[in-house]
């Protein structure tokens, strides 16, 4: 094998120096500051997300925050216009029942009148046809004789109120 015969180690140690030294040159001058700079920019980029991150989170934090006390002021507020409301129909339910309930009592009242009265028609126009076929009963019964009307008026108002 050539690269282990002992009369170019020299020559191979001599170029292996200038190779490394060269590379190591071009490596620390111009490499390497790039590759740092591209490192520092990066870091300093994380750096500013992170603390950006951080503020969107705080901000977000106090919008949640503001959320929920706003969101808790709007159910208050819904329920006590809710309990309002509620109060406010049953008032309106209650007068109008009450309303309804006094109509009802007129409308009773004023039917129990007229039944009174139709009541009253009637037992006269009872009274009068009773008058009536009983006058013509004792005709015929008795043979044409005919009885005091005042008589049989006073009978047959005895015997209604019996009735009724």
């Amino acid at each position: 094998m050539p690269q282990l015969e002992i009369t170019t180690f020299s020559s191979q140690i001599f170029w292996l120096a200038i190779t490394f030294s060269m590379l190591y040159l071009i490596l620390s001058k111009f490499i390497i500051p790039k590759i740092s700079f591209v490192i520092k920019k990066r870091e300093a980029e994380i750096k500013n997300s992170i603390h950006i991150a951080e503020q969107i989170y705080e901000d977000t934090k106090i919008i949640n925050d503001e959320f929920e006390k706003i969101k808790k002021e709007t159910q208050e507020e819904a329920r006590t216009i809710i309990n309002n409301l509620k109060e406010i129909t049953n008032k309106k339910i209650i007068e109008n029942t009450e309303l309804l309930k006094k109509n009802l009592e007129k409308k009773l009242k004023k039917s129990e009148k007229e039944i009174f009265k139709e009541k009253n028609k009637t037992l006269k126009n009872i009274n009068k046809i009773s008058l009536n076929i009983s006058q013509e009963i004792i005709k015929k019964v008795l043979s044409n004789k005919s009885i005091k009307k005042k008589q049989l008026v006073t009978l047959i108002k005895k015997n209604v109120k019996e009735i009724y």
